[in-house]
């Protein structure tokens, strides 16, 4: 954890950083899931982009320090089931590791990307320094399609990159209307 203008982050979020990603987003409106105090939403707000923030507070996410952008308080799924429809991407950064990643993934499907700011598994990293967002069901269903170069990592593990939902784990979700979450 480290404080940015006196807020709770998580990730490195750098001016140079959240230049590009604003830049990478373009016109494109973003629904961001698990925003937290809404810190990214701000920084990408101020440079024009459309975004709507949502999180399940938790103590550990500095909301109760107030929040810098309007956040909607639900759950992950629920919020893009909500609000999937009118967003381009999804964004989330520094996911708890639970399947509320994985099942949020599968609700917003194969067609459309999200952007993802956390630690991932990196088989070239010593034994013992395992990731500390999302669950391994959400890497076993996401595959990544970019890397943001100006993201600074905040240790071995760190990455925003952009990822993709496969389809096969997304098919068997909608078939049982996600009574589960499927193993690829």
């Amino acid at each position: 954890m480290r404080m940015i203008d006196g807020a709770v982050a998580y990730g490195n979020f750098t001016g140079a950083f959240v230049d590009e990603l604003a830049g990478w987003l373009g016109g494109r409106r973003v629904l961001e899931i698990m925003s937290g105090n809404g810190l990214l939403a701000s920084m990408l707000g101020r440079r024009g982009v459309d975004v709507r923030a949502t999180s399940l507070f938790a103590g550990h996410d500095g909301h109760g320090r107030g929040l810098l952008w309007p956040v909607e308080e639900m759950e992950a799924a629920a919020a893009v089931a909500a609000h999937g429809a009118w967003a381009d991407v999804l964004l989330v950064s520094w996911p708890t590791t639970t399947e509320a990643m994985a099942r949020a993934a599968l609700e917003w499907g194969d067609e459309k990307p999200l952007v993802f700011v956390g630690e991932m598994p990196d088989p070239d990293v010593p034994f013992g320094q395992w990731p500390g967002c999302a669950s391994d069901l959400f890497f076993e269903i996401t595959r990544t399609e970019d890397v943001f170069s100006g993201y600074s990592s905040g240790n071995a593990l760190d990455r925003a990159v952009v990822l993709r939902v496969l389809p096969e784990p997304v098919a068997a979700w909608r078939a049982n209307k996600g009574a589960a979450a499927p193993r690829p």
